[in-house]
């Protein structure tokens, strides 16, 4: 006697490529110049800049890990 089924497998699951999330955040900060009011300011935005933008990466990747099941 010969059994036959069909069988279906579901392919795998495909994720994104979120090679930006992997982007190492910067080592190095401007440096204040003159230590004018106006440099001090303007220094301090681009290091909220850094720091607004390595914090994006990093919670999305933290996320991309989460729906992926990769947490701890």
């Amino acid at each position: 006697m010969t059994l036959s089924a069909c069988s279906t497998t579901p392919p795998p699951v495909q994720f994104p490529n979120q090679q930006t999330l992997m982007t190492p955040c910067p080592t190095t900060l401007p440096k204040l110049t003159d230590g004018t009011g106006k440099d001090v300011v303007l220094t301090m935005d681009a290091w909220a800049g850094q720091y607004h933008r390595c914090a994006t990466r990093h919670n999305g990747l933290v996320d991309a890990l989460e729906d992926r099941g990769i947490t701890e």
